[in-house]
């Protein structure tokens, strides 16, 4: 269980890859946090305009719209929102963290990814919201 976590962490991942939402959702509800799952950017950003959630990751490629896309659109409904960016690109991760971070992404990753890296990030996002 992460070490900050005191109330329900609200969780939205946006990914097209069924097995990474599941996946996702498999390794943090058993440790106390709330996960909702979508399957491209417009379904993120629709469900953002309704719910608050402590942290979002979006995949970066997407069908309909892709995750730095809904990065532009989520920044401007929740300015101060916690924006995780991810892929399984070939990409260098300086291009991608660069053109993710520019956005306004508070951060980056690669999939495939482990349990802490979740977990770490989340921390990170939890302490610097300033949610307990």
């Amino acid at each position: 269980m992460s070490n900050v976590q005191q109330k329900k962490i609200k969780v939205l991942v946006a990914d097209d890859e069924a097995g990474i939402r599941d996946l996702i959702k498999y390794l943090l509800e058993p440790l106390g946090y709330d996960v909702v799952t979508v399957r491209d950017g417009q379904e993120a950003v629709d469900i953002v305009s309704t719910k608050e959630f402590d942290i979002i990751f979006l995949d970066i490629h997407m069908p309909k719209m892709r995750g730095t896309e809904a990065l532009d659109q989520i920044r401007k409904l929740r300015p101060s929102q916690a924006v995780v960016i991810f892929s399984s690109s070939s990409d260098p991760f300086y291009v991608f963290e660069s053109q993710a971070r520019q956005r306004g992404a508070f951060d980056c990753m690669y999939k495939p990814f482990e349990l802490e890296d979740l977990i770490k990030i989340i921390d990170k996002a939890v302490v610097h919201n300033g949610v307990n």
